[in-house]
């Protein structure tokens, strides 16, 4: 830790923080995460002169399996946090670069802006290749469980930075409140920094809400795609169908066996039979191909 009391940051692994000797906001920080584990409780309060926040994101593909998950505490000179899990590497470890405490606050809170645009941007390329195979007539038999696959993933992104996005205006808004009555919390960069970035968060939190129903739209253009599909080869079927029943009649007609019937003993009648059923065919093929039933 920086000798400066000066916009200090420090982050610690769990491990790290029970070891060391503790100062007394280390120790403020240990007793809030035993109180407040983030398993079950995400966000912001205060707690004495402090922000106490706790945070924590998801596997894309198991809503309940965390892969981040950190706490930390927030004044107007420093700010500690313990990070409980990064599977995903996004968290920086210390130490920091001599600089405003705004430029650390970007190092340890910007990655996961970084990673939900990136992730947002390729969901949005998928989503549009995909729409376009769909409206280009190209179905695949697995597009269903894709679509589905999507939207848990999208499901998981939304809940998670929704939460983040409560926590970071809950910051703002006990920050005002307390300095309406006692005085500041953090120091001016510090709360110039919360608010640019609460407003960035907040076009991510849209962007994914805008992807989810992007994906409600989408589904809905394959259910009418393969609704068209359907019917098209229902039609195909029907004309056929159609075009065979007067062969039907024909045949049930000149297969009744009456010594009365005048083709019966005739020497051209299963030639004039046989033309008679081509003709019948040509001109319920012409009909309907003049219709464009198929």
């Amino acid at each position: 830790m920086q000798k400066n009391r000066e916009n200090i940051i420090h982050i610690l692994s769990w491990e790290e923080l029970k070891q060391k000797n503790r100062s007394e906001m280390e120790e403020l920080l240990l007793q809030s995460v035993r109180r407040l584990e983030p398993a079950y409780w995400e966000g912001v309060k205060l707690l004495e002169d402090c922000l106490y926040g706790a945070f924590c994101f998801h596997e894309s593909g198991e809503a309940k399996r965390r892969v981040i998950s950190a706490a930390f505490l927030l004044n107007e000179k420093e700010f500690l946090m313990v990070v409980l899990r990064d599977e995903k590497n996004v968290l920086p470890e210390s130490p920091f670069s001599d600089s405003g405490m705004e430029e650390k606050l970007e190092a340890v809170f910007e990655k996961i802006l970084k990673q939900g645009q990136q992730r947002t941007e390729d969901m949005e390329k998928y989503l549009i290749d995909m729409e376009q195979e769909i409206v280009g007539g190209r179905i695949s038999r697995n597009r269903n469980r894709s679509i589905f696959e999507c939207k848990r993933l999208l499901t998981v992104w939304k809940n998670d930075y929704a939460q983040f996005l409560n926590m970071i205006e809950g910051i703002n808004g006990l920050e005002e409140k307390k300095k309406e009555t006692q005085g500041p919390i953090m120091s001016e960069e510090s709360s110039c920094y919360f608010r640019v970035y609460e407003n960035k968060l907040r076009h991510l939190t849209e962007e994914t809400q805008f992807l989810y129903e992007e994906l409600v739209h989408i589904r809905e253009a394959l259910d009418a795609a393969l609704s068209y599909e359907q019917n098209r080869i229902m039609k195909v079927f029907t004309t056929v169908t159609t075009i065979f029943m007067p062969l039907s009649l024909i045949a049930g007609w000149y297969g009744m066996n009456f010594e009365g019937m005048p083709e019966l003993h005739w020497q051209y009648g299963y030639i004039f039979v046989s033309v008679l059923s081509v003709l019948v065919v040509l001109a319920c093929f012409w009909f309907f191909r003049k219709k464009k039933l198929f």
